[in-house]
């Protein structure tokens, strides 16, 4: 036998794909309008490829459709033949849509002035997820319990020199260890990305969990053995470690970079949000269409007066490849935002589809008649991930012909009836409130009658629960309703 010897071995490995375009496009998706419009004005004002064409409405009207309808979904590939860009390809652009279905109706008026909502807070974001996911009642319970050890950059803090959390937690809560392990396993899939962790470590461990990096053991070591090497810039000892080239170290680094090590801290204000409908639902003989809202941004299309400049195959000094460079780099950016534009609004569009369609009849009959509806339903039914949902609809709003809502107001517990049909909570909220309007002022309904009114009607309903949507409401016990109505007789 020779020296040498042939051999053929097949090896599987995971790429970091997380490209550029994809992170931008994660990053409009969870964008107000406003915010939406601000992100466009400094793309136009630092990328000389990126403009802004003033069209006519009739332009608009022609163009519009096909382009939200067909998005840009290879957002994992990083490969653009930028040097046949101009010569080849069709000009990517994106062209606001809410010029074609203006006035579809005379009877859905929108008037444009500033709607002022309060923000909610991290505890209520992540408490409304909770609602809509399905588990135990005792994992459930054990989860909202938790969420008031989240300090306000979204860490689940113990005490110092806790060395076992859960133990912890099971002791503070009078629960089991299984129980809180599988609450904190819930809190840490919950939007955003990297909450309930107690280290940054395990912040950003889950946070590429999230987003499909797993299984990559180097982007692993690397966060949790490495954080401090990178911050030193201890380059030289990191890929020695892990056996890596100061290349491949860079798109690691570059990567990690892009997390949030404060997942909770978007949710730290006290500023008044101003509040712009994301989607326009009209009534239209006896359908309903759905309009984008997307007044206020701007044409955008690649400048072609640099073609010359990208094309250029020809020999170039150093100046001139450094202007190539630049003007091929301004390109994939202008390129990518318009994709992600793109991608977030055909996003948005296809969850507002799902829930119209899955409320229909609140929307022609009222609250009464709501579904309920969680993350997951939305989410198989466009075929996306529950987070991806939860991202759309946070801060996101929908004006219809019964008023302004928050995407968050159309999903509600699910709450089973004696003929087998499911009611949303909301709904029985909505019968709570009537049944109070209309009781007798000399003897209010207790929880447990108005329990048996609802049971009456096929809605068996425990009497705590009751008292918890009562107090969500706002209205006060039987006793003290008593009381007010003696006051104002």
């Amino acid at each position: 036998m020779g020296l040498f010897e042939q051999k053929l071995n097949l090896k599987l490995t995971q790429k970091l794909t997380l490209t550029p375009a994809l992170q931008q496009a994660i990053k409009l998706l969870q964008m107000t309008v406003p915010e939406l419009q601000n992100e466009i004005r400094e793309e136009l004002v630092s990328n000389p490829l990126l403009e802004d064409v003033s069209i006519s409405d009739s332009v608009g009207e022609q163009t519009a459709p096909e382009q939200i309808e067909k998005p840009e979904d290879d957002f994992h590939s990083d490969e653009l033949n930028l040097d046949d860009y101009f010569r080849n390809a069709v000009d990517e652009q994106y062209i606001p849509s809410s010029r074609s279905l203006k006035n579809l109706s005379e009877n859905n008026e929108f008037s444009y002035e500033n709607y002022v909502s309060k923000p909610i807070s991290l505890y209520e974001h992540l408490e409304w997820q909770l609602q809509m996911n399905p588990m135990d009642n005792k994992t459930l319970e054990t989860a909202k319990s938790l969420l008031r050890y989240l300090d306000e950059d979204g860490y689940l803090k113990t005490p110092p020199g806790t060395d076992d959390r859960n133990a912890w937690f099971a002791s503070e809560l009078e629960s089991d260890i299984e129980t809180v392990d599988r609450a904190i396993r819930v809190i840490q899939e919950l939007d955003p990305s990297g909450v309930g962790a107690s280290t940054l470590q395990e912040c950003l461990i889950l946070q590429a969990r999230q987003l499909g990096f797993e299984a990559d053991e180097v982007l692993n070591r690397l966060i949790s053995d490495h954080l401090q090497d990178i911050g030193d810039q201890r380059n030289e000892r990191i890929c020695r470690d892990l056996g890596l080239t100061e290349d491949e170290l860079s798109v690691y680094v570059a990567f990690i970079r892009k997390l949030e090590p404060k997942p909770g801290r978007k949710f730290n204000t006290s500023h008044p949000q101003y509040i712009v409908p994301d989607v326009f639902v009209y009534k239209v003989g006896d359908d309903y269409q759905i309009q984008l809202n997307d007044d206020g941004l701007p044409h955008l299309r690649i400048n072609r007066n640099y073609s010359a400049i990208v094309s250029n195959k020809g020999k170039l000094n150093a100046e001139q490849q450094a202007t190539k460079r630049y003007v091929k780099e301004k390109l994939k950016s202008a390129i990518w935002i318009i994709r992600s534009i793109q991608n977030r609004q055909h996003t948005i569009l296809k969850v507002a589809r799902s829930i119209v369609s899955r409320q229909r009849e609140f929307l022609d009959f009222g609250i009464e008649k709501m579904k309920p509806l969680t993350l997951r339903e939305v989410a198989e039914d466009i075929g996306m991930h529950e987070s991806t949902v939860a991202r759309v609809v946070k801060n996101k709003y929908m004006h219809t012909p019964r008023g302004l809502f928050e995407f968050r107001f159309f999903f509600s517990a699910r709450i089973s009836s004696v003929s087998g049909d499911d009611v949303s909570s909301l709904a029985v909220k909505e019968k709570i409130r009537k049944i109070v309007e209309t009781e007798s002022h000399l003897k209010p309904y207790s929880d447990s009658g108005i329990a048996n009114i609802l049971k009456a009607h096929g809605i068996d309903i425990a009497r705590r629960t009751i008292a918890k949507y009562r107090e969500e409401l706002g209205i006060a016990s039987s006793s003290e309703r008593k009381k007010i109505y003696r006051r104002n007789s």
